[in-house]
C-alpha cells in the first residue's frame, strides 16, 4: 500500500511547490518589461547566468529568494564572474520587494542546469 501512495505524495508536492499560473504569468510580464532577457535565458548563459544556473546554485538554501530579489534590486558583481567576467547585473531599484520576490521565486522554479566548469 505504502508503494502506491509514494507516487502520489510525490506529486502533491511537486504541486504545492509550483508557482500558481498567475503568479508565473506576472513573473514573466515582470522579466519582460525590466530588460531580463536582455541578459538571461532559462538554460544557457547569454551576458550573465542562465537562470537554470542561478536554480541549480541556490537549490535547497533557506534564503534563496530573499537573497536573489535582493541581487535583483541592488545588481552587482560577485560569485558569478568565473562564467560572465566583471560584468555586473545592473540595480533595478524601480522594482518592489514583492515584485523581485516574484521574479525571484519564478527564477528559483525553473528546472535547476549545473554550470559549465568556472573559466
Amino acid at each position: 500500500m505504502l508503494k502506491a501512495i509514494v507516487p502520489v505524495l510525490a506529486l502533491a508536492l511537486a504541486a504545492a511547490m509550483a508557482m500558481p499560473a498567475h503568479a508565473t504569468e506576472n513573473a514573466k510580464q515582470l522579466i519582460n518589461s525590466n530588460g531580463c532577457r536582455t541578459c538571461h535565458q532559462d538554460k544557457t548563459k547569454l551576458v550573465g547566468p542562465a537562470f537554470g544556473w542561478v536554480a541549480y546554485h541556490f537549490k535547497g538554501k533557506k534564503d534563496a529568494v530573499e537573497t536573489v530579489a535582493d541581487f535583483i534590486i541592488n545588481g552587482g558583481t560577485g560569485y558569478w564572474v568565473p562564467w560572465t567576467g566583471n560584468i555586473p547585473m545592473p540595480s533595478h531599484p524601480n522594482l518592489s520587494k514583492a515584485q523581485a520576490k516574484t521574479i525571484a521565486k519564478y527564477i528559483l522554479n525553473l528546472p535547476p542546469v549545473k554550470p559549465p566548469p568556472k573559466n
